[in-house]
């Protein structure tokens, strides 16, 4: 059994997926993973730093009351139960590299995989420069596809006036519109879900052009468009 109890984020649905995970590869047992909303609730968990606790995963050493928070918290709990990948795990240059990506995954998690957002029991610190980076990845992604659908339309009779970057044009302007327009004091969130609600959508339409490449017809285009939108909607 092991010695730690982690803490996680149970309003974030990348956390709770990987409490679970870890139950289920028995690096812990059921009574180890610990929901973020009930901390004040536990006299375990009485020295742990709530905003640091919100911002990374926790965990706690039920026999020291010893705490570790992020890529190291993993890093504790991968070698405890295969203690062979210690020396990797615990590698500084390995951690320097992983610690970005979790970070980044990290700050955005709840704008990623929401589970809600009332009557939260802690706010992650904003990091601008994590949720610009998350927002550019969103819009190259769909500037790639979005091209490669106005080139696939030109060739059509019924679409034949578009091309890549008029079809950039025409609905790149509407989603910046919408983003510049909400002006909140959660506009930050907002354009995050607003990027991975428009990600979303263009990677339904990426799936499409696989499609298309295998078998050549403008539906594939059409209708996943369609789809995307209807989505969207609902």
């Amino acid at each position: 059994m092991s010695n730690y109890t982690i803490i996680f984020d149970d309003q974030c649905g990348i956390c709770s997926t990987g409490a679970k995970a870890f139950v289920k590869l028995g690096l812990l047992k059921n009574e180890g993973a610990f929901p973020l909303s009930e901390l004040a609730e536990n006299e375990l968990t009485c020295h742990v730093d709530p905003q640091k606790s919100c911002d990374e995963m926790a965990i706690v050493n039920k026999q020291t009351n010893e705490i570790h928070y992020g890529v190291e918290a993993y890093a504790i709990l991968i070698a405890e139960k295969h203690p062979k990948l210690s020396k990797i795990v615990n590698n500084s240059r390995f951690k320097s590299l992983l610690k970005p990506v979790y970070v980044f995954v990290a700050s955005n998690r709840r704008i990623i995989a929401p589970i809600t957002t009332k009557n939260t029991s802690c706010e992650p610190t904003l990091k601008k420069g994590h949720r610009v980076m998350l927002m550019l990845l969103m819009v190259i992604f769909s500037v790639v596809v979005t091209f490669q659908k106005g080139e696939i339309l030109k060739h059509t009779d019924l679409f034949g006036f578009l091309n890549g970057f008029k079809l950039l044009q025409v609905t790149g302007i509407g989603w910046a519109i919408t983003g510049f327009l909400y002006r909140k004091k959660d506009k930050w969130d907002y354009w995050g879900h607003l990027s991975i609600i428009a990600g979303s959508a263009i990677f339904i339409q990426s799936l499409a052009l696989i499609g298309y490449h295998y078998l050549p017809h403008v539906a594939w285009v059409i209708g996943s468009m369609g789809l995307s939108d209807l989505l969207m909607v609902g």
